[in-house]
């Protein structure tokens, strides 16, 4: 069964895509480290580095490459702070539900914020792995969680 890769890496929000017949996670990472470097391969939302010789079954699945296998993630809200370390290729949704939880955020509220990169405006979309707004020099990001934008009709 053919298997649709979408890769994402370190310092990038572009998404590469691989359409292959055979899974085979060592021929993967070998191509990616001589197109970016060294680096180690995550699925999504996992904190471990993926095996080589790991057997998935399904016919789409998310890695992210990247040099870092940590990402020390700091989340700032209301005089309060989360600090944990997160694979790079966990969601930004995975992160934000985590603090939430950590930071004891109303429900009702913690549906109106959003993680915004601290210092800037940015508010990467929550499918985003953490790896790819983080500092690829330093491993690491902060995100201010700030009310979402709202439209009025």
């Amino acid at each position: 069964m053919p298997t649709d890769i979408f890769i994402k890496r370190s310092g990038s929000l572009e998404v590469q895509h691989r359409k292959v017949e055979t899974l085979d996670f060592a021929a993967l990472q070998k191509e990616l480290n001589k197109a970016f470097g060294a680096g180690s391969l995550f699925l999504e939302d996992e904190d471990e580095p993926l095996s080589r010789d790991r057997r998935i079954d399904t016919p789409s699945l998310f890695v992210h490459h990247s040099r870092c296998k940590r990402i020390e993630v700091t989340v700032r809200y209301a005089g309060r702070t989360f600090e944990h370390k997160f694979g790079p290729g966990t969601t930004l949704k995975t992160i934000k539900r985590r603090a939430e939880k950590k930071l004891d955020i109303d429900a009702t509220d913690a549906a109106e914020l959003s993680l915004q990169i601290a210092g800037t405006n940015d508010r990467p979309d929550e499918a985003t792995h953490v790896g790819s707004v983080s500092d690829p020099s330093t491993c690491s990001v902060v995100f201010d969680l700030v009310p979402s934008d709202r439209i009025n009709g």
